[in-house]
């Protein structure tokens, strides 16, 4: 463990860079567009589109949730998780080329829903999101306070306040255009930390064989157990699905300069994410072997990197895993935060308020948002855990909703129909905090968690085409006229020249 004072420090210095870099950013365009702080409209080349997609898709949560996975499951789940990571910029090629054809002018997600749907599928939505985004903030809050308290020994608030006012100063400030400058920053300091800290891991853990045979013994490198394909799956269901609601993500898919350079953005990403998942995994499989965790063990488990880091690793090799959890934090917190801003102030911005208005009342959201994470993720709850509730309604609206971009007889009473259904019976059989046991009802043939969601998204799915097949019997010529999303969505206000 480092010394707190080091700790202090390091945390300082990191949230001191950050937070002036930002703000220097922000004032130097203090006088941007509402459509530059929410969307920054066909802005960013391949390479700053690389940057920013990855530094938001990973946050700190990346050093704890694939380790407690691998710890748990093993490998087979392991490679769940990347091919569920690398879903997420698989699923946009599809999704992102067709919004921004049908709504050329949009802005989010929810934008979409009420021009597609209606006013209750979008409120329905808007909770959704709301409810998705506050847990991923949670999330990423409660990573970054328990990796900083694991190897530094700080009070979990300390971290949780000091990450979340630079965080939510210099976003709510800056807007997506700060909040991409820093990714590009975090990305290339991050990119050459992250390699050298496997590396040096994969060294000093590879030449000892006896961690790979306890591991194997512990049955984590098997390719036969099927809790593992089990939870592969209910990782892959549920990273994409939830991911159908990040705002950060639907910011990026017109923020992103041209369709090609999209494209080109989205494989890169999903071409990282597979092995950088993988291999943050594996630190997991190798805690148990070394003995430093145990499976479900919790909730020494819930940071299996970190335990196998303070039975092995130096302590300058902490003092980097320190400072690449910071930067991973705010990369990711600054993109929901902003993403949450720019839903609203699109969702918004057909009423009678001013530039002004909107603008205040994007940073507000930024700010009240912020508050309860904060509060929440001083209390320490598995980082896992907190992501697969939100993964389990990801898994119930996502189809209903998106089906949306494509057919036009999905009314929005069914997507409300379908993901309400999808919900209740994926939650009556979602289990407890130790990932196993269930709420209410038992699995009929085990794997509680992935017949959750299994069920979730299967149900929600089937509802979904039977309405469509249904409408297309009953009323033939009742169909939506997809002309209506270009000509009813529009710029909020004149987007300034991009001019980095």
């Amino acid at each position: 463990m480092l010394d707190t004072t080091v700790g202090i420090i390091t945390l300082v210095i990191a949230c001191a860079v950050f937070l002036v870099v930002g703000v220097t950013y922000a004032w130097r365009r203090r006088r941007q567009s509402v459509e530059d702080y929410t969307i920054s409209r066909n802005h960013a080349p391949t390479n700053v589109g690389i940057a920013t997609v990855v530094a938001s898709m990973f946050g700190t949560w990346v050093l704890l949730s694939p380790g407690e996975t691998g710890a748990n499951f093993g490998v087979v789940a392991l490679v769940g998780y990347g091919l569920g990571m690398a879903g997420i910029p698989v699923m946009f090629m599809f999704v992102g080329p067709r919004i921004r054809q049908l709504m050329p002018n949009g802005h989010s997600i929810t934008e979409y829903v009420k021009h597609r749907f209606g006013t209750v599928p979008f409120v329905s939505i808007f909770v959704v999101i709301l409810f998705v985004i506050g847990i991923f903030i949670t999330a990423e809050m409660t990573a970054i306070t328990a990796a900083v308290s694991i190897l530094t020994g700080l009070p979990p608030w300390t971290t949780a306040v000091a990450v979340g006012v630079v965080v939510v100063v210099y976003t709510a400030y800056g807007g997506l255009r700060t909040s991409i400058y820093t990714d590009r920053i975090q990305f290339l300091v991050l990119t050459p930390v992250i390699l050298l800290l496997v590396i040096v891991a994969a060294v000093m853990v590879g030449g000892k064989p006896d961690i790979w045979s306890n591991a194997g013994a512990a049955g984590l490198l098997s390719f036969s157990a099927p809790g593992g394909y089990f939870f592969a799956i209910v990782l892959i269901i549920g990273i994409v699905a939830s991911n159908a609601f990040h705002p950060g993500m639907w910011q990026r898919v017109y923020t992103i300069e041209s369709q090609r350079s999209l494209n080109r953005t989205l494989w890169t990403a999903a071409a990282i994410s597979i092995p950088l998942t993988f291999v943050m995994g594996l630190a997991g499989v190798a805690a148990v072997g070394h003995g430093s965790v145990a499976p479900f063990q919790y909730p020494e488990v819930a940071a299996a990197l970190f335990a196998l880091a303070n039975d092995v690793f130096p302590l300058w090799l902490h003092l980097l895993m320190l400072i690449c959890a910071l930067m991973l934090a705010m990369s990711t917190l600054d993109t929901m935060m902003n993403g949450l801003a720019s839903n609203v102030a699109s969702d918004m911005s057909p009423t009678q308020l001013s530039r002004r208005s909107l603008m205040v009342l994007a940073r507000a959201i930024t700010v009240i948002v912020a508050i309860p994470a904060i509060i929440v993720a001083s209390q320490g709850r598995s980082v896992l855990y907190v992501f697969l509730i939100a993964d389990l309604l990801g898994a119930a609206i996502a189809v209903p909703m998106l089906v949306g971009l494509y057919s036009t007889r999905m009314p929005g009473w069914g997507v409300v129909l379908a993901g309400a259904v999808g919900i209740v019976i994926g939650a009556l059989f979602y289990p407890k905090p130790d990932l196993l046991s269930p709420w209410a009802f038992v699995s009929p043939f085990g794997g509680q968690m992935f017949f959750a969601f299994a069920s979730a998204l299967v149900i929600s799915s089937v509802i979904a085409f039977v309405i469509i097949i249904g409408r297309r019997m009953v009323a033939p010529t009742d169909e939506y006229n997809f002309a209506l999303l270009d000509s009813d969505v529009e710029l909020i206000d004149e987007p300034a020249v991009a001019d980095d």
